[in-house]
């Protein structure tokens, strides 16, 4: 199918997930050089808020989900309210990370940022498993094929420009 939704999804979870390395590599770096360690995590904080949440969990909240809910076939209602349960999480996340970062308590904004991390490659793998996986079975191709033109309206709106420069940012950080 050439303009599948699900296909994506998965590229923005493979984005996403580049994050893991560079929190990992910033273990400690504020002991090093505390103004680079601030600058790294501001901007994971807006890539997570910009690129996770507002691009991504945007397309799920507002087109996928709805889609797969009002499907007639569909009776696991909660698996939806779970997910985005765990986006507002997401976006309590990068406050508490935020707050840590503004009272200069780097341990507790590395470990909150290593919790977040660690929460959203399950949720990521969650959907990658499950949703996505029902999704596909639960949805004609056509439906398919309007989810992924709303997709593309969501990218048009917020800017092509700035998601393609978050996705540049985040891939050039994480080598």
């Amino acid at each position: 199918m050439e303009n599948n939704p699900l296909s994506v999804m998965y590229a923005e979870h493979n984005i996403i997930m580049k994050a893991e390395y560079i929190i990992k590599n910033a273990d400690g770096m504020w002991e090093k050089d505390t103004p680079s360690y601030i600058e790294l995590v501001d901007f994971l904080i807006l890539f997570f808020r910009e690129y996770a949440d507002g691009y991504h969990h945007r397309k799920e909240e507002d087109v996928l989900f709805p889609a797969i809910k009002n499907h007639p076939d569909f009776v696991l209602q909660e698996i939806i309210d779970e997910f985005k349960e765990h986006h507002e999480s997401f976006r309590d996340y990068t406050r508490e990370i935020e707050e840590a970062l503004d009272e200069n308590d780097f341990p507790k904004s590395y470990n909150l940022l290593q919790e977040y991390c660690n929460d959203l490659l399950d949720h990521i793998a969650a959907e990658n498993e499950e949703l996505f996986v029902l999704a596909e079975s639960l949805l004609e191709e056509h439906d398919l094929e309007t989810i992924f033109f709303k997709f593309k309206d969501i990218d048009m709106e917020l800017g092509e420009k700035r998601k393609l420069e978050l996705e540049n940012s985040i891939q050039k950080i994480s080598v």
